[in-house]
């Protein structure tokens, strides 16, 4: 669980990427281990209508629901301020009426896409 504080105060955590972030302040939060990154995939559940458009939903295992509370407990202790998951997380916890808002799980948002930079003012809910 490694946190870094980027210059304007916030401390970030990486739920699972296995990419580092670089952000705007060319702070760059660390890749967790290929391993880690398989172990807290979101279950990708895909439904296919006649037209062949594919409807996709999102399931949360239990090792996910266990990180998250280790996460979410740092986040009540002022540890971490935000914890970028990916996409489909913030979708499933949505989904799930997880309260996203009260919690401190983002994904990240994407300021200069040639660059890679992520933003260190915006995140997505």
């Amino acid at each position: 669980m490694k946190i870094i504080t980027l210059s304007n105060k916030k401390k970030v955590g990486n739920f699972s990427s296995p990419h580092s972030f670089k952000f705007e302040d060319e702070s760059i939060l660390p890749a967790v281990s290929n391993e880690e990154s398989n172990r807290l995939k979101v279950t990708f559940i895909e439904d296919e209508d006649d037209a062949g458009d594919v409807i996709l939903s999102f399931r949360l295992s239990g090792e996910i629901w266990i990180e998250m509370n280790k996460w979410r407990d740092l986040w009540i202790e002022g540890e971490v301020n935000i914890v970028f998951c990916p996409l489909p997380m913030i979708k499933a916890l949505n989904e799930a009426d997880y309260g996203v808002k009260d919690s401190p799980f983002r994904s990240i948002r994407i300021e200069d896409r040639i660059k890679k930079l992520v933003s260190i003012h915006k995140q997505c809910i």
